[in-house]
Parts: C-alpha cells; structure tokens; sequence
C-alpha cells in the first residue's frame, strides 16, 4: 500500500487514501471516505520525479492522487511505466548530466554563432522593402535628433557630389535591388571633439555622408568607392540582419504574433547599433566584393578604396594622439574597427586593380 492524499478534479480538498497495484497492472485507490477508484496503471499520467517532491498521479477523471513516496512509484512505474522517470534518471547520474550541459553549451554556442546570424539573414531579405523604408526612417530620427549635425558643405559641394551620385553610381545597383531608392544626405558629425570622416547606410537606400570624409577624399573616385561600398551594405541588407541578430526574440515574437506596431521603435536600435557597433567579418567582405566589382563596370580603380580607408585611419589615429583623449574602455578607433584596413581586404582591392588596369569588367 502506497499512502497519499486525493483530490477531487479542480478541487483543492483532499482526503487520505491509500494506492495499490496487483500483479495484472490493475490500480485501486481507496479513499477514506470508502470511494474506490478502479483502472489500468499505464494509463495513468505521473509527474516526473523532481528531487523528493511529492509525485501526482492523475487518474482518468482528472482526480490526482499525491504521495510522498517516490521510491514506491519509481518502482511501480518501471513495470508498467516505461517513460516515467526520465528526469530522475538523469539527476541520479552524474555522468548524463555532465552530457547534458555539453550538449547544451553546444547548442547554445552554435545557435548564436551561425543559428542566429543565419535566420537573421533570412528574415532580413524575407522582409519587405516596406519594412526597410520604416525602420530607416525611426533610425534617421535617432540620428539627427542625437547623433548628427547639420552639413557645413556648401550647396554646391553637396549638388556636384548628389547629381554624381545618382546619375553614375546610384544606377550601377538596378539589376541588383530594383525597388531600393538611394538618397543621400550630408551630415556634420564630432566624437570627443574630433570630426568623423564616415559614411553610413540604412536598409532603406539612405546613405549618410560626413562632411569630414568629403574633405579628407582626394578625389571623386574615392567617394564613390566608399559609396559603393556601402551600397554593398544595402544590397545584402547587412545593417537589417545586424539588428535582427541584436533583437532576434523581439522580431521572432511579432513574426509570430503578427503584431508589427512596435517595429518603427527599432530604429532607434538600429541608429545606436551604427554608431556603437561594427558589422561582421563576413558582412565587410560581401560589401568590399560588391564595391570591387561595381568599380570595374564603372570604370573607378579599386585602389582608391584602400587608399580612403587608410587616410580615415591615419587621421583618428593622429587626432587621438594629438587630443589624448584615449578612454581605459574605448578609443574612436575601436570604433572604426568596422571599416579595418586588414592586409586581406587591401590583398583583394589590389587584386582587383591589376583587373582595372587590364581593361577588364569582370575579375576573377
């Protein structure tokens, strides 16, 4: 006899009782008030065993009988309960729990280190444009309200650049993305004092260009290298996926729900991401490539790609040694870690200017 306590179906009264299993696997429970309960055991749903937590056990009419004495179950449950136990199991053995949280590291490791960044990329490019146009223009906001000034470029500085722009290399992305519209926008910006050389695409087209990057590029290939560049970003929704990946349960919850309201509130995630974080390994080189390869139809020597970034670095590293400014967290060239002049990026500009000098479109 196995002692514990009934319960009535939805009722939180209890009386003492008494559980019993013959030889057949046939169940009686016997309640204080003379009530038996009749049934077949492997019928019956049992609580995992948690510990020393009292077990329940609910009968056919949803009455639960409860007992203290788990030892008894466990063993009543090996016979006619093949799945019961199972997190018991597992606690009494250090060895499979030891499994367990490897397997669990694992997974966990991998599901954000390739899980996320490849559903982000699919959500990002399932998306449409529309979804693109809203974020852009929260985060466009962001930027202004708290991060960007007003150009000091003349007006005709920021027309010959514009009417450049849309007449030569704005076109060169047709085939690639038919409905993005590209618009460009002339911004001051300052960090610690220091003027910013950049240049920043939202998902939407919008490219943002910093007054300092125009004075610090020679020429106009320049420009266009660093534009077509972040084109690159635009074309493979790059800055879409970076801010899927950092609010990847958020999206996944409205994707599910189909509650869209609060999508418009990520641009202000997307405008922090951009001035605070850096897009991927991955992400550069697939912007690089599409820049590269642009050039060559466009006539513009991929060298002067390499050749801005290198002049953008030389100019922090300069301003932040002349300033001593540097903080113990951070220094503004961590922050153009996003744009990294690494000798496998230059490799790759090189290598296409061989192709540029050679006459060719394509470069292999």
């Amino acid at each position: 006899m196995i002692e514990g306590k009934w319960h009535p179906k939805g009722s939180a009264s209890q009386s003492d009782a008494e559980l019993s299993v013959n030889d057949l696997g046939r169940y009686v429970i016997k309640v204080e008030n003379g009530t038996f309960y009749r049934g077949d055991f492997s019928k019956v749903q049992i609580s995992e065993r948690l510990g020393n937590v009292k077990r329940k056990i609910t009968l056919d009419d949803g009455s639960v009988f409860v007992t203290e004495n788990n030892n008894a179950i466990d063993e009543i449950s090996k016979e006619y309960q093949k799945a019961s136990g199972f997190i018991h199991y597992l606690e009494t053995h250090l060895g499979w729990i030891a499994v367990a949280l490897i397997i669990t590291i694992i997974t966990a490791f991998s599901f954000f280190k390739w899980g996320v960044p490849w559903t982000s990329e699919k959500i990002a490019h399932a998306l449409p444009s529309e979804t693109n146009r809203v974020i852009s223009s929260g985060t466009m906001r962001f930027l202004d309200d708290y991060i960007l000034e007003e150009s000091n470029l003349t007006k005709e500085i920021q027309d010959k650049i514009s009417k450049h722009f849309y007449e030569k290399i704005a076109p060169l992305s047709v085939a690639d993305e038919k409905q993005i519209v590209y618009t460009l926008h002339f911004r001051s910006w300052s960090m610690n004092n220091i003027q910013i050389p950049n240049a920043l695409a939202l998902p939407s087209g919008d490219i943002i260009v910093t007054d300092k990057f125009i004075e610090l590029s020679k020429n106009q290939e320049e420009i266009d290298s660093v534009l077509l560049h972040e084109m690159g970003h635009v074309v493979h929704r790059h800055g879409l996926e970076m801010m899927i990946e950092g609010t990847f349960i958020t999206v996944a919850v409205m994707m599910i729900s189909g509650d869209g309201s609060g999508i418009g509130d990520m641009g202000m995630g997307l405008g922090s991401a951009l001035v605070s974080s850096s897009y991927s390994r991955g992400h550069e080189s697939e912007a690089d490539l599409y820049a590269f390869k642009k050039m060559l139809l466009a006539h513009i020597n991929p060298k002067s790609f390499s050749t801005i970034m290198n002049r953008i670095t030389a100019y922090i590293s300069t301003e932040e040694n002349r300033t001593d400014i540097k903080s113990d967290n951070s220094t503004l060239l961590d922050y153009f870690s996003s744009h990294p002049t690494t000798q496998k990026r230059v490799e790759l500009a090189n290598h296409y200017s061989e192709c540029f000098k050679e006459g060719l479109t394509v470069c292999k």
